[in-house]
């Protein structure tokens, strides 16, 4: 089995460009978890609170990177 893991914007951005409709970072969320488990992550923050920060830092990331492409919306982004 050929598995893509998806750590970094550049990844996500290159998988929408491939034509996926939706991303599932599993093993950041996992160890996102693990480190606040081991206190390497503030504790002040809840799991879901850091999944959330997460999902939006990914967002204004690949909005960055499509942005300097000079593309304005995903559709135009994605092959079809």
């Amino acid at each position: 089995l050929n598995h893509w893991y998806c750590r970094e914007i550049h990844d996500m951005c290159t998988l929408l460009g491939y034509g996926a409709d939706a991303i599932c970072p599993y093993l950041v969320y996992e160890l996102m978890a693990k480190l606040r488990t081991h206190r390497l992550i503030d504790q002040n923050f809840d799991d879901e609170t850091i999944f959330k920060n997460y999902v939006a830092a990914c967002a204004r990331g690949i909005s960055k990177v499509m942005a300097k492409m000079g593309i304005s919306t995903l559709h135009s982004y994605k092959v079809t």
